[in-house]
């Protein structure tokens, strides 16, 4: 499996993803064209599927990760994170995850994420955000 860095012909694609991942997607297509056009976000796609994130300075926000269902227990999220990991210069990687999906929580936690915050009621399914970060040391 090969990650490539999404562009703005992808928008169809992750847009489909994110579809079939969060039945339906929680954005339209045009929020992924705006964010692929975007100086600061970046998104990182391979078959099957999608991370998309945000950097300002040191710190990456990871605002979407998807597998399609038909994907996933594949090692596609292991490996969309580790290429982002892999950014340089990166001091913190922030993300939310609805505090239903105990998978993706337990997924987070492996690859070094902890828990550092509670947002109750922030979906509107009522679930609370679980605000997650892992840190890393840069050496120069």
């Amino acid at each position: 499996m090969i990650v490539k860095r999404a562009t703005i012909e992808d928008s169809n694609r992750i847009f489909n993803l994110a579809n079939a991942a969060f039945v339906p997607s929680p954005w339209p297509e045009s929020v992924f064209e705006h964010e692929l056009k975007s100086p600061r976000s970046q998104y990182f796609i391979l078959d099957g599927g999608f991370l998309g994130m945000t950097q300002i300075l040191d710190e990456i926000e990871i605002n979407s990760l998807a597998v399609h269902p038909d994907n996933q227990q594949q090692g596609i999220a292991q490996q969309l994170l580790a290429t982002v990991f892999s950014l340089p210069n990166v001091t913190r990687f922030l993300l939310e995850v609805d505090e239903s999906n105990v998978a993706a929580i337990c997924l987070y936690k492996k690859m070094g994420f902890s828990v550092y915050y509670h947002r109750e009621k922030y979906y509107k399914n009522g679930h609370a955000a679980i605000m997650m970060e892992r840190k890393v040391s840069v050496t120069n």
